[in-house]
């Protein structure tokens, strides 16, 4: 085990995240991640007495090079790295203790962690103790998953998709398949690899996603409007009915139209949401058959429906059904994406789009996704 010596916090530049550290003679007892900025305002929050240090030098110094190596796909276990875990009640240090002996590439549920750590069943608290985890990376909670081993979430800025990135680097597969398109298309298209290398693996969406209606549902409430304004009127048509789902295909028949329409939809998309529930109400549309049609069959089956066109159905296929080779010529910000990493001054046009998705072939949903993630993230 290292040995601290002094007191102290300062701010690495890694590749996949900025990481804050703060430290004791004890060891170090508050670890953040996120960027740059991010990282100097929680450390300073959190450890306020530890004086800054631009240049670590010695043991801490070490550290340092070992955080950067890792993040760089080098991945080293870090368990000699001393960790202070004072503040935490008897329970929570033997999960952060367990937790410290997963090793890189490997992943442990929250139901596993709990029952090495002495309470079989304790899942939901082993969950909030993950969220309160003072030293992240030290005490990997990035490689703990949901009980069907899928991703959950990650209270670290950058949630998911840089708990998907972390795992990445320590050669974590999550889908064989994602997997060979990541490859190809590296192999295909050097800024797409280049967008691949900044970004990390693909992850198209919730581990487990919404049921189809309610998927539908959003898809026509959120049109045209702002997430927040989406969120927001989706609520309210939620609370319409029991429960946090929206309302099922008959209730939604049921509900008056000017109810709906108070609830902040417009009456074209009343429209839409009763036609939609018509449909799946009498057997027009079996949402329970999608998964099992053809990419083509699909969208046509959802463009049956008023107010459901192919941008929607496409995302419904991306998103909903993870299907992979997927290219929505007509998204503007695929279009205006495409334009900035390929070096266009304007978009592209969507006849340009679909002969640069040809070498994509059959991955044009990994590659839309990238340049999606890219232009959220500033990287072109």
């Amino acid at each position: 085990m290292l040995k601290f010596t002094d007191t102290g916090r300062t701010v690495i530049d890694a590749p996949a995240t900025a990481v804050g550290l703060a430290w004791t003679p004890r060891g170090i007892f508050r670890a953040e991640l996120g960027t740059a900025a991010e990282v100097a305002a929680n450390l300073a929050a959190h450890a306020p007495d530890a004086p800054p240090v631009k240049r670590p030098r010695g043991v801490i110094a070490a550290v340092v090079r070992r955080v950067k190596d890792h993040l760089r796909g080098r991945p080293d276990d870090l368990r000699d790295v001393p960790v202070d875990l004072a503040g935490q009640p008897e329970f929570g240090r033997k999960v952060l203790q367990a937790l410290r002996r997963v090793s890189p590439g490997r992943t442990v549920t929250y139901g596993e962690l709990a029952a090495r750590a002495g309470r079989p069943g304790a899942a939901r608290a082993v969950g909030r103790i993950m969220g309160a985890n003072p030293v992240p990376l030290f005490v990997p909670c990035h490689r703990c998953m949901g009980a069907d081993g899928r991703l959950t979430g990650f209270s670290s800025p950058g949630g998911v998709l840089l708990k998907a990135r972390m795992l990445h680097l320590e050669g974590y597969v999550f889908d064989e398949e994602h997997e060979r398109g990541r490859r190809h298309l590296m192999r295909c298209d050097p800024v797409m690899k280049r967008l691949i290398q900044l970004i990390g693996p693909y992850v198209p969406g919730p581990a487990v996603p919404r049921p189809a209606w309610d998927t539908l549902v959003r898809a026509i409430i959120h049109q045209q409007l702002s997430v927040k304004a989406g969120q927001t009127i989706g609520g309210r048509v939620a609370a319409l009915t029991p429960g946090t789902r929206f309302p099922r295909p008959a209730e939604m028949l049921a509900i008056d139209d000017a109810v709906l329409r108070a609830a902040g939809l417009s009456w074209a998309k009343v429209s839409f949401v009763k036609d939609l529930a018509a449909r799946v109400g009498d057997g027009r549309l079996r949402l329970q058959r999608l998964p099992h049609l053809d990419d083509e069959a699909v969208l046509t089956e959802l463009m049956s429906v008023k107010g459901i066109g192919r941008w929607s159905a496409q995302m419904h296929l991306m998103f909903h059904l993870d299907r992979l080779d997927v290219l929505p010529l007509d998204d503007v910000g695929l279009q205006n994406a495409a334009g900035r990493a390929y070096g266009h001054e304007q978009g592209l046009t969507p006849a340009e789009l679909a002969e640069l998705g040809e070498a994509w072939r059959p991955y044009r949903s990994l590659g839309s996704w990238y340049l999606w993630q890219a232009l959220d993230m500033g990287g072109i």
